[in-house]
């Protein structure tokens, strides 16, 4: 494996690692029904992105979120992601708390960097989600 592969290997497995980490922690925290809720969120919210575009889909996600429930857990998932070390090309500022406020305020250039990297992301989250979270969890 080349250093570009290399490279490709590490931030796929930080994506990997941080979504399986964020599933396993709705697991353990969460009954059946915010599972199956959160399941069916993370499932629709990559074609959500691809069809409105980030900014749309994160205002819906915040305007639905409610202490507690699955937009407001994956919302804060989403931030902490993209304020991790686990993202390619861009990472949310420390001094930003807000990761809406943070994407409206970026150029075009960096909206479609945060594009990709949410929908890489929520790749990896769809995927465990589809084989962690069963019907009798």
């Amino acid at each position: 494996m080349g250093e570009k592969g290399n490279i490709i290997y590490k931030i796929e497995k930080g994506r990997a690692e941080f979504a399986y980490k964020c599933v396993e922690d709705v697991i353990k925290k969460s009954d059946q029904k915010k599972k199956k809720e959160y399941q069916s969120h993370v499932k629709r919210i990559p074609q959500m992105i691809l069809s409105n575009g980030l900014g749309q889909t994160l205002a819906f996600i915040k305007a639905k979120s409610k202490k507690g429930n699955s937009y407001d857990l994956i919302y804060k998932q989403l931030t902490d992601y993209m304020k991790s070390d686990c993202t390619s090309r861009i990472s949310m500022p420390d001094n930003e708390s807000d990761l809406i406020e943070w994407v409206i305020s970026c150029d075009s250039i960096d909206y479609r960097y945060i594009t990709q990297e949410v929908i890489a992301f929520l790749g990896w989250l769809r995927r465990f989600v589809e084989g962690l979270i069963k019907e009798d969890n």
